[in-house]
């Protein structure tokens, strides 16, 4: 009985990691970072997302803008978004790094990752 249940188990893991779903349709296009609490603190943010998997990020403050590139992937049952080669970043936090989607749709998106210590948690908008 307990293999029986084991294989159940190892059989509804297995099919529930690996779906993106619509997150690789819904992540293109432009993104505006919405600080959700001091505006003070963080720059306003645009991140854009490309077919080709490239993202640009750019400080709406200073307009400094870089080129990176990004993947999505699971996690187990989580939905991942992985930025490499940029160095741009907001007043704090860079942009590289594994970044878990808490939320994603296609009017909005919320990431954090633990990267930098805690978790830093960015909310974005069209």
């Amino acid at each position: 009985m307990k293999k029986v249940l084991l294989g159940l188990f190892l059989i509804v893991a297995g099919l529930s990691t690996g779906c993106l779903g619509n997150a690789t349709e819904e992540i293109l296009g432009v993104w505006n970072y919405v600080p959700v609490y001091s505006t003070a603190v963080v720059h306003p943010m645009q991140w854009q997302f490309t077919p080709n998997g490239q993202v640009i990020i750019t400080d709406l403050f200073n307009s400094q803008s870089d080129t990176g590139s990004y993947e999505l992937y699971m996690n187990g049952t989580h939905k991942m978004l992985k930025i490499s080669d940029t160095q741009i970043k907001d007043p704090y936090l860079r942009m590289n790094g594994e970044w878990y989607i808490v939320r994603m749709d296609f009017n909005i998106m919320v990431v954090g990752t633990k990267d930098y210590g805690g978790f830093q948690q960015r909310d974005l908008v069209r």
